[in-house]
């Protein structure tokens, strides 16, 4: 949903689960995204010799799925995994939200609130961002990029998340930075928000952050 008007983070007090987006809404990366689209784009006109006129990088991997060609597609994710590698240490956090995860229960969230995140990102990408943020261990589960074969906004990442933790729609919650994450939670029936709102919570909770 679209952030409402908002004055403090109570709305979260109830959820079981809280699932982040990675980039952009935990820390920023510093990957060249539309060169890595060029780049699977003349991989998949060079393997399949066809021209794949797609917008985003799940497009391109949603046709391999169709052909039902699982090797390549893990060669696929090899490359995005490669690419997104190249600069993590440029890596960057979002103070707001680091400081949230670290200390969600200042901000009345219960104790026993699991985190998780679903991210288009690898494994790999997102674990090592989260080291360098240094908040790997406060997060039970994670669904990558190579965990579902439909992406964003398809639902199938918040519906594993979901399962694993054996929990309803309602007692979750999603944060992204982008409409596609909004789009994903109202898919799978689970409340979706700007992460924007939690950061502006947050400032407004700790302004000397």
């Amino acid at each position: 949903m679209r952030n409402k008007k908002m004055d403090n983070l109570t709305f979260l007090k109830n959820k079981k689960v809280l699932v982040f987006d990675l980039d952009g809404t935990i820390v920023n990366l510093t990957a060249d995204w539309p060169a890595l689209k060029r780049i699977l784009k003349e991989r998949y006109n060079q393997i399949y010799d066809d021209s794949c006129m797609f917008y985003s990088i799940s497009g391109c991997l949603s046709e391999i799925v169709k052909k039902n060609d699982e090797e390549e597609l893990l060669n696929f994710f090899d490359i995005i995994r490669t690419y997104e590698m190249k600069n993590i240490q440029d890596t960057t956090p979002i103070d707001e939200t680091v400081y949230f995860i670290k200390n969600k229960e200042q901000f009345n969230i219960k104790k026993g609130t699991k985190l998780a995140i679903l991210s288009l990102n690898t494994r790999t990408t997102i674990k090592k961002s989260l080291e360098l943020a240094r908040i790997e261990n406060f997060f039970e589960f994670i669904i990558g990029r190579e965990d579902v074969r439909s992406w964003k906004p398809n639902p199938e990442g918040l519906i594993k998340i979901k399962n694993h933790f054996d929990v309803k729609a309602r007692d979750m919650v999603y944060f992204g930075d982008l409409e596609n994450d909004i789009k994903t939670g109202k898919n799978a029936g689970i409340d979706a928000y700007y992460i924007d709102l939690l950061i502006a919570l947050v400032k407004k909770s700790m302004p000397n952050l």
